[in-house]
C-alpha cells in the first residue's frame, strides 16, 4: 500500500506458524545449536525466540507479496516498499513449545512525513499469539512507504 493508504489502527492478519518438534530442530540446527542440548532430556522443546520472530517475519513478506500480486492483478502499479530503520522493544512474554500454533498480525500505530521526498514514515506493531490467547512475540517497526505522489 502507498503511504496515504496506510491507516493508523488498521490490522493485517499475517497468518500462522507450527512449531513442531521437526521444525524446531531443523531451525536449532542451522541457527541456535543451544536448543539442541534440550532436545535430549524428554521435555517439550521451546523454540528459539529468533526462529517465532522468523517466522513473523516470514509471514509479513508473504502477506506483502500477496498483497503486491493482487494489485498487479487487477492492473495497479504496486509501490515499493522502502528501507527499515529497524525495530524496537522485542519481547518473548511466553515460550513458543513443540505443538503450538502462533497466530501473526501486525497493526499501524502510526505515520509521518518524512525530509526524503516521496517517502513517509509508518510504524508498526507485530505481535504473535498462540493457540491459548498467550502473547508470545511482540516488537515495534518502522518502514519507509512510497508516496502515492510525488512532491514538489
Amino acid at each position: 500500500m502507498y503511504f496515504e493508504d496506510m491507516q493508523i489502527g488498521r490490522v493485517t492478519d499475517l497468518g500462522s506458524a507450527s512449531f513442531t518438534r521437526d521444525s524446531i530442530l531443523a531451525y536449532a540446527r542451522q541457527f541456535d545449536p543451544r536448543v539442541l542440548l534440550r532436545a535430549d532430556e524428554g521435555a517439550p522443546l521451546a523454540a528459539s525466540g529468533l526462529h517465532v520472530a522468523s517466522a513473523a517475519m516470514r509471514r509479513l513478506i508473504e502477506t506483502r507479496a500477496a498483497l503486491r500480486a493482487a494489485m498487479e492483478a487487477r492492473g495497479q502499479a504496486a509501490p515499493e516498499l522502502g528501507v527499515s530503520p529497524g525495530f524496537r522493544d522485542m519481547r518473548w512474554p511466553h515460550l513458543v513449545l513443540e505443538g503450538d500454533v502462533v497466530s501473526f498480525s501486525m497493526e499501524i500505530v502510526s505515520k509521518r512525513e518524512t525530509s526524503k521526498p516521496n517517502w513517509g514514515l509508518v510504524v508498526n506493531s507485530l505481535r504473535g499469539i498462540n493457540q491459548r490467547g498467550e502473547s508470545v512475540l511482540s516488537f515495534s517497526g518502522a518502514v519507509l512507504a512510497m508516496r502515492r505522489t510525488a512532491e514538489k
